[in-house]
């Protein structure tokens, strides 16, 4: 590196990112008048870069119900800095004012040990052992479980294991666990496993095997709750006429779907699988007698 070249990186540091430096002429050389903790990140931003930071910091407090909210939020600060509050129009707390990020929460996992113990069983692929409360269940049993990967989905951290006892992969609720340890077990992670595939064809938790196409029909009442959003990555929606809408699904288990459509009413009617419409019907007869 040539010595101009240095003097240049050394002026943009002092004019333009403020740092403290000066020629110190006993020395013969430059150096900082007093002591700087961080190098100042984020100068080449724009300014609508900075305001897209700051909106998207907001929705850090998904992750508030875990101790990785904390980390996260600590993370951020010491990456960015004081690089969002610059002097502009706008500053970093008067954009609550024109920004807001509403995200339900990720999951509660009251137990912090919990988590951390979980994480470790899954980065360093450990043995986890816990106790577990099926659904419907009122009793815990013991596991042990091979960690393959940890998702969010529907507001709830699942943990996605091989079960050591039943060699069967399997999904488990995190807010199901308690007194949860690693043991010095190791495992090796199947080298052919895809999250992705794994979870992909799930509408929420459960999970299962084969593909179902499950065919569908909202009315226009209901119709924006699918054309609004992205539900599933196998979703196609088809317009109808007077607003109706048909949407279509591959998925590997029917149970989270179920609770999905039910939540339609009378706006909806199950076109296919026959077994689906005919669960959907039971349930609304159910509904119907407790509500009497």
């Amino acid at each position: 590196m040539s010595p101009k070249t240095i003097q240049r990186d050394l002026n943009y540091m002092r004019d333009n990112l403020d740092s403290p430096i000066e020629y110190d002429y006993a020395e013969k050389s430059y150096a900082y008048t007093r002591e700087v903790l961080n190098f100042p990140l984020g100068h080449n931003l724009s300014y609508e870069e900075r305001v897209a930071l700051v909106v998207a910091s907001k929705t850090l407090n998904v992750f508030s119900g875990i101790p990785l909210g904390d980390e996260l939020a600590s993370a951020f600060q010491k990456i960015t800095g004081g690089l969002l509050i610059d002097g502009e129009d706008l500053q970093s707390e008067s954009l609550d004012n024109y920004f807001s990020v509403r995200t339900p929460g990720a999951g509660i996992v009251r137990d912090e040990k919990l988590f951390k113990t979980v994480r470790r069983a899954l980065l360093e692929h450990l043995e986890l052992k816990i106790e577990y409360q099926a659904k419907g269940r009122t009793a815990y049993v013991g596991r042990r479980l091979y960690p393959y990967h940890l998702s969010c989905i529907e507001n709830r951290w699942i943990l996605v294991a091989l079960d050591a006892d039943k060699n069967e992969v399997r999904t488990y609720v995190l807010a199901r666990m308690k007194n949860p340890s690693t043991s010095w077990t190791k495992f090796e992670r199947p080298v052919g496993f895809n999250p992705v595939k794994h979870l992909g064809t799930s509408f929420g938790v459960w999970t299962g095997k084969g593909e179902t196409i499950v065919e569908l029909e909202i009315g226009a009442e209901g119709s924006h709750h699918v054309t609004e959003r992205h539900w599933h990555d196998t979703q196609h929606v088809t317009p109808l006429p007077g607003g109706a809408v048909k949407v279509t699904f591959a998925l590997s288990d029917l149970n989270d779907i179920t609770r999905w459509i039910l939540a339609f009413g009378s706006d909806i009617e199950v076109i296919k699988p026959v077994d689906l419409r005919a669960t959907i019907a039971a349930e609304a007869k159910k509904t119907m007698a407790k509500n009497k």
